[in-house]
Formats: structure tokens, C-alpha cells, sequence
């Protein structure tokens, strides 16, 4: 598999120059479901590679999904409802769990102390829970609501291979990430991933990793609490990637930053910012575009 990941592409989109280079000429796939009713906005995107571009249509496909099997898309809310449910008691615990690390933390900036590893464990336990539980319902919406069985479903999965199967490579934009994540997987998005090249960006790129962190130290009502969203596909493993984090993220804030490095533990945490390009195991692109966070808070340019 040959996957190429990408900062955010505004202002200025590196991916024509890393198709050029890449010798990328067939048509593109290309899923920008995270902009959700702006899905077949991509005319920038048409106007700035040579490239035939095919958009998949997630967004929209679900939308007709919706309109003509009300059944099974009310098991689909159910199921959603109820993971919905799950995160609001994982957020509650995870509020608990930062303000006891960050406090032990804070008292002597000690991250070799015992009862700061603690707290840090029960963060991470907390995390691991709601992942488990998460994937539970999943697994039991598939089982249960069987939805690759429905004729609908099974027609538009089977369009989108069928799409796919003439392009030279696929395209996964960002947007709303947690859009972006349920529509590729309610398509089963995942088993065609490694067939061509892939490029992810933003939103996409997170959904590359094993796991997806939401985070914003900058909202209308001050910090945010950072949290997972859901399981990723998986194809990076040991990485969460934390694009926007010079616009999301508090860098001058050593002690959350610390905090939060170790919760994230052992798997590195990048920062992506316009330009960055990571392909063949490093990270290349523009100066300072992709940075790493270390366990004491400090971030360095990314590396191998």
C-alpha cells in the first residue's frame, strides 16, 4: 500500500506537486464527505490537478439511503444514540481523570511521580474503555442490522468499487471528521483502502490512524476537553495526528501538553499543519509543518 498523508490544504495545496511527483496521470477518486452538504464543492480541487476527478458521493449516497430504507437507518440512529450515550459518560470521566493528572502534574512537575503515572493510567483506561465499548455497538449494528445485506446498501457499496476500480488513485479530504469517518465506514470504505495510492489530509488523515482525537484548546467557551471520537482504519499505526494544532492547540501550555503526551503514550502525537507530507516513513514537505510532542510537553520537527 502506498499512502501519503498531508497537512490541511489551505491556504495553498501541496497535492498537485505531490501527484507530479508521484507520476500520478489516471482519473482520482475522490471522498470529501466531511464537507458534508458542500460535498461537490470540489471545483477547487478540479481546477488545481490535470487530473480527472471522481467524486464518491458518500454524503449524498447516505442521504438517499435515508429517504428509501427508513428501516434500517433507524437501527443506524439507534445505534448512534447509543454511542452517543456511551461518550457522554466517558466525558465525564475524562474531565475527572485531566483535572487529577494536571493537578498532580502542576503540584511538582515531576512526570517520573508515581501518582501522576496513575492518574495517567486511569486516563488511559478511560480512553480504552469508551474504544471498546464503541466498537461493541458497532459490531453488533453489523451483526444485528446485517446492512451490507440490503439491496440499497449492497447497490451503492458495489457502485463506489466499481468507480474506484478505473482510478489511479484515491483522494480522502477533511471536513467534519466524525462525518467523514461514519460515512466510509457505513460503505465499508476500509478493504478497498490498499488497492492504489492514497492520499489523506486533515480530517482524512486522522482517519488513517487506529484512533481519532478530538481536541480544541480554543473554543467560543474556552479549553476544550480532549477526547476520542472513534476507531480509525488503521493503516498508520502508533501515530495520532492533530491537524489545525498551532490554531487548536495551546503550545504555550507546557503542563496540558505534557499531560496529554502521556495519555496519548507510546503512540507519537503529529502536529500537521499546511505543507506538511509524510510518505515512505518520514515527514517532508514545508519547515515546521509536521512537528512531534514529547513526553515533556516539548515539540520537535518531525521526523523518521
Amino acid at each position: 500500500m502506498s499512502l501519503t498523508i498531508l497537512g490541511p490544504e489551505r491556504p495553498e495545496g501541496v497535492l498537485p506537486g505531490v501527484l507530479k511527483k508521484h507520476d500520478v496521470t489516471g482519473p482520482l477518486a475522490l471522498v470529501s464527505a466531511g464537507w458534508r452538504y458542500d460535498e461537490a464543492r470540489d471545483e477547487p480541487l478540479r481546477a488545481a490537478v490535470p487530473n480527472e476527478v471522481r467524486n464518491l458521493r458518500l454524503y449524498d449516497r447516505f442521504r438517499v439511503i435515508e429517504h428509501e430504507a427508513p428501516d434500517l437507518i433507524s437501527r443506524y440512529t439507534a445505534k448512534q444514540d447509543a454511542i452517543r450515550l456511551v461518550k457522554q459518560r466517558y466525558r465525564m470521566r475524562v474531565q475527572t481523570g485531566l483535572a487529577s493528572a494536571t493537578a498532580l502534574f502542576a503540584e511538582h512537575g515531576d512526570i517520573t511521580c508515581r501518582w501522576f503515572l496513575q492518574a495517567i493510567r486511569h486516563l488511559q483506561e478511560t480512553d480504552e474503555l469508551f474504544l471498546a465499548e464503541a466498537r461493541a455497538l458497532h459490531d453488533r449494528f453489523e451483526l444485528e442490522a446485517r446492512p451490507g445485506d440490503h439491496p440499497l446498501v449492497r447497490k451503492e457499496r458495489e457502485a463506489i468499487r466499481e468507480e474506484l476500480s478505473g482510478c489511479a488513485a484515491l483522494l480522502v479530504a477533511g471536513g467534519h471528521v466524525g462525518v467523514l469517518r461514519n460515512r466510509c465506514f457505513f460503505f465499508d470504505l476500509g478493504p478497498v483502502l490498499n488497492h492504489r495510492p492514497l492520499y489523506a489530509w486533515s480530517a482524512g488523515a486522522m482517519l488513517m490512524t487506529e484512533r481519532v482525537l478530538l481536541y480544541h484548546d480554543r473554543t467560543a467557551y474556552g479549553p476544550g476537553t480532549a477526547e476520542f471520537l472513534d476507531h480509525g482504519f488503521g493503516l498508520l499505526r502508533n501515530t495520532v495526528f492533530l491537524p489545525h494544532a498551532r490554531e487548536r492547540l495551546d503550545l504555550e501550555n507546557i503542563r496540558n501538553l505534557t499531560v496529554l503526551a502521556h495519555r496519548l503514550a507510546p503512540r507519537r502525537v503529529i502536529a500537521l499543519e499546511n505543507g506538511a507530507v509524510y510518505e515512505g516513513g518520514s515527514y517532508s514537505g514545508t519547515a515546521g509543518a509536521a512537528f512531534a510532542l514529547h513526553l515533556d510537553g516539548s515539540t520537535h520537527a518531525a521526523g523518521a
